[in-house]
């Protein structure tokens, strides 16, 4: 039983369309999105759409998902998120998008025969900001209770294994930070095997698209230094 699982889109359109074409001929039971489709890039309209698109897909929120529904009322907010994290959080969502966005949960639960799946955006305890490097010292008694544990929001790819339980972060789709490329997973629920995928865009475009947007400099600056290497 075999998931491809992402994160992170951050409004990242090519990327999400390159994996989706990348996986159009492969055997899939669904997908697993482990949130952010808010933030930096500014094609969050077009992810949304996508994302409504895909079968047996299962989301949850993301940090920034719930910062961009947290400030629409705050004029203030939305006006230093926008330059810290892209003009995207100006932008007006459908009621149709907004309503996809706000109903995301923050966290999913699902079984499928003796496997027991999590899935969320940070950790267990602190669902939307909990981060989990490589290099974090799980407690695993939280975590114990399931067999294979699905997160994102750090933008680095890990496979962590302690007992019957493993935890995996499949990277970033959209905004990469690990200098393994705009990453993805395929996981098969079942024997916890992993595989970690990524696709190729036009990076030049991407850099293109935020200077039309009218991003701040210093945005894009960051955003273009963590594309080198990749």
């Amino acid at each position: 039983m075999k998931f491809a699982i992402f994160s992170d889109i951050h409004g990242n359109i090519y990327a999400l369309r390159a994996m989706l074409n990348q996986l159009k001929d492969s055997d899939l039971m669904g997908y697993i999105f482990c949130g952010d489709i808010m933030g930096y890039f500014p094609h969050q309209k077009q992810v949304i759409e996508c994302l409504k698109k895909i079968p047996n897909l299962y989301s949850v929120m993301g940090n920034h998902d719930f910062y961009y529904i947290n400030s629409r009322n705050d004029h203030r907010k939305q006006a230093l998120y926008a330059k810290q994290y892209g003009r995207n959080y100006l932008n007006i969502l459908t009621d149709s998008q907004l309503r996809y966005l706000t109903n995301l949960p923050a966290m999913q639960k699902f079984q499928y025969k003796e496997t027991k799946v999590l899935v969320v955006h940070g950790a267990v305890g602190n669902c939307l900001e909990g981060r989990i490097y490589p290099d974090t010292s799980i407690r695993w008694e939280q975590y114990k209770m399931y067999n294979l544990v699905i997160l994102g929001h750090t933008h680095y790819r890990m496979y962590a294994k302690n007992g019957e339980t493993v935890v995996i972060n499949p990277g970033s789709l959209g905004q990469p930070r690990d200098f393994n490329g705009y990453s993805y997973c395929v996981v098969d629920v079942e024997t916890q095997k992993a595989e970690f995928l990524k696709v190729e865009i036009d990076e030049n475009q991407l850099l293109k698209d935020l200077v039309d947007n009218g991003e701040d400099k210093t945005l894009i600056s960051y955003l273009k230094s963590k594309m080198e290497g990749i």
